[in-house]
């Protein structure tokens, strides 16, 4: 139950960018690791989506130098660390409005969990046709490890769209998830009315007993 208050936090924090992802809208500190495995410490900047491009200074005399996705190994500030996620299909405006999947060739994803299945958190820029408005649209993106294709699975996280839509996306979840029963069952049984970070928490359990 702790790890489930824990998880409700962080996913709160995400969409409060002005909180404790206060680097989406100012410069905060951080450290980026780039792909040569060289470290800098300074200050960071970057809005979740997959458009943005991650902005990196030593200190606010610096002007501020860009990386994408297939700049680095990762980026973190505070507790939260950011790794990049390629070629996956993402669950957005386009799904929820006519049933049709994003695709995503690199954005950088918040780490929840990893081990025999990693587990990150993604946000979709998109743009919502009902509100006529920009929209975030929030995506768990889910790998196994020992894939040596690396394959990224997504899954939506409350996006307002029809049970149905829901029900197909489950599907590359039983298919990467196929030989643990349990967790299937939960997916399965899973409703968008009811708390998709129970399914979360026991894959965590998952990945610290493999450990």
């Amino acid at each position: 139950m702790k790890l489930l208050f824990s998880l409700a936090f962080i996913f709160t924090a995400v969409f409060s960018y002005g909180q404790d992802y206060n680097f989406a809208t100012q410069f905060a500190d951080g450290k980026v690791i780039l792909k040569d495995s060289s470290e800098m410490s300074g200050q960071i900047k970057w809005y979740p989506s997959q458009n943005d491009k991650l902005r990196f200074r030593k200190n606010e005399n610096e002007n501020p130098v860009k990386y994408t996705p297939d700049d680095v190994i990762s980026f973190s500030s505070g507790d939260m660390k950011f790794v990049p996620l390629h070629n996956f299909q993402a669950y957005a405006d386009n799904y929820a409005l006519i049933g049709t999947p994003t695709k995503i060739e690199n954005t950088f994803g918040e780490v929840i969990s990893e081990g025999k299945f990693n587990i990150y958190l993604t946000s979709i820029r998109g743009y919502n046709a009902i509100t006529r408005t920009p929209q975030d649209y929030m995506n768990f993106v889910f790998q196994d490890a020992s894939d040596p294709e690396k394959k990224l699975y997504a899954y939506p996280y409350t996006i307002r769209m029809k049970d149905k839509k829901y029900e197909k996306a489950k599907e590359n979840l039983y298919l990467l998830f196929k030989d643990y029963p349990e967790i299937i069952e939960k997916i399965r049984a899973f409703k968008k009315e009811n708390n998709f970070l129970e399914i979360i928490e026991m894959i965590v359990h998952n990945n610290e007993k493999k450990n």
